[in-house]
């Protein structure tokens, strides 16, 4: 095990910090500390390991972290998800939030934690994995989101070809909170099999989605999905046909039937590189790129584009604030909230 601390110069003289950890079996990730942003996830080839394939989207310059409009592979965050809108009731006082999907608010607001630069708190490491504290303190009122708010985001890679990644807050004033990662992948890599999702294979263990009206904003109500269309308890290929179709936005209702199952598989059927994931949230949400309609430039000179990249977004319900039927989202005062998502990397689906 191993890393190295780079500074990633910048227009705005922000002291941000590169960080890249490698195994003992060639695998790597490298994330900075403005908003907590994955740069890349290499996986070696099962019949080559000293070759390997940056599999994660990412921006091809750093000044696009900032001035870009999406949430590429960062903390997500106080609340992941829309907030239809714009407004919640927390003990009878209304709070307004920005609105930056059309009437609604959105993966945090305008400065969510995606556009904050952490801190490195703490480096821990053994034989076995290295774990990085990121550190950041939301203000009361930031984004008018109420009380202090004083996050951590741990992030490990372990010898068993794991990332693990840990959230962990507290408040001294009750609010609420639902953080998810939003990394973009692409199991067809960026070399010569780069192109769109099509021909990647997913599995995820749900029967049940969270239904929405056409804004994307949860109507209340669940919905069952077996044996449907969405129905993706088996393998099922992401097809073009499936994709010219609008694509897949959903939040998934994780089945609770066998927790050592993954909740969520996707991988390359080219590259045969991929992931399981594992979380103690209660649902996930599936995302294909549907609103990829702008050409990004990305990494080794590549331009993505519509359906490019394929989300896995562990979380809480979206909304769950002005649903009283959806588990809570609150975090009361001196209370600790936690949420772990394990990402089990593998080159031989």
């Amino acid at each position: 095990m191993e890393y190295e601390i780079y500074n990633i110069d910048n227009e705005i003289n922000l002291d941000v910090k590169s960080i890249k950890v490698k195994n003992s079996n060639n695998y790597s990730i490298e994330f900075y500390t403005y908003g907590g942003y994955f740069h890349s996830v290499s996986i070696p080839y099962k019949n080559n390991i000293d070759a390997t394939e940056d599999v994660l989207l990412g921006y091809g310059k750093f000044r696009d972290n900032i001035n870009g409009h999406g949430c590429f592979n960062s903390i997500i965050g106080r609340v992941c998800g829309r907030i239809g809108n714009s407004k919640f009731k927390l003990h009878d006082v209304e709070y307004n939030l920005y609105k930056n999907d059309e009437s609604h608010h959105i993966h945090g607001g305008k400065e969510g934690f995606n556009k904050k630069n952490w801190k490195i708190k703490n480096i821990e490491k053994d034989q076995d994995k290295i774990t990085i504290e990121l550190n950041y303190f939301s203000k009361h009122m930031e984004e008018n989101y109420p009380g202090n708010l004083d996050c951590s985001a741990f992030y490990t890679l372990n010898n068993n070809n794991e990332i693990i990644i840990h959230y962990s807050a507290c408040t001294d004033k009750d609010t609420i909170i639902n953080l998810t990662n939003h990394n973009y992948w692409n199991f067809h890599g960026h070399n010569e099999k780069y192109k769109n999702i099509s021909d990647h294979e997913i599995k995820i263990n749900s029967n049940e989605i969270c239904e929405f009206d056409k804004s994307l904003i949860p109507t209340g109500k669940i919905k069952n999905i077996k044996d449907s269309t969405l129905d993706m308890n088996s393998k099922t290929n992401i097809s073009q046909k499936l994709l010219d179709n609008g694509g897949i936005d959903n939040f998934y209702i994780i089945n609770k039937n066998n927790n050592e199952d993954p909740c969520a598989t996707a991988y390359s059927k080219l590259t045969r590189m991929g992931v399981e994931y594992y979380t103690d949230q209660v649902g996930v949400v599936f995302y294909t790129g549907n609103m990829m309609k702008n050409k990004y430039h990305g990494k080794h000179n590549r331009n993505y584009g519509l359906n490019y990249g394929l989300c896995f977004e562990t979380q809480n319900f979206p909304d769950a604030i002005n649903f009283e039927n959806f588990p809570s989202i609150v975090l009361e005062k001196n209370k600790k909230y936690n949420s772990f998502t394990t990402i089990k990397m593998k080159n031989n689906f």
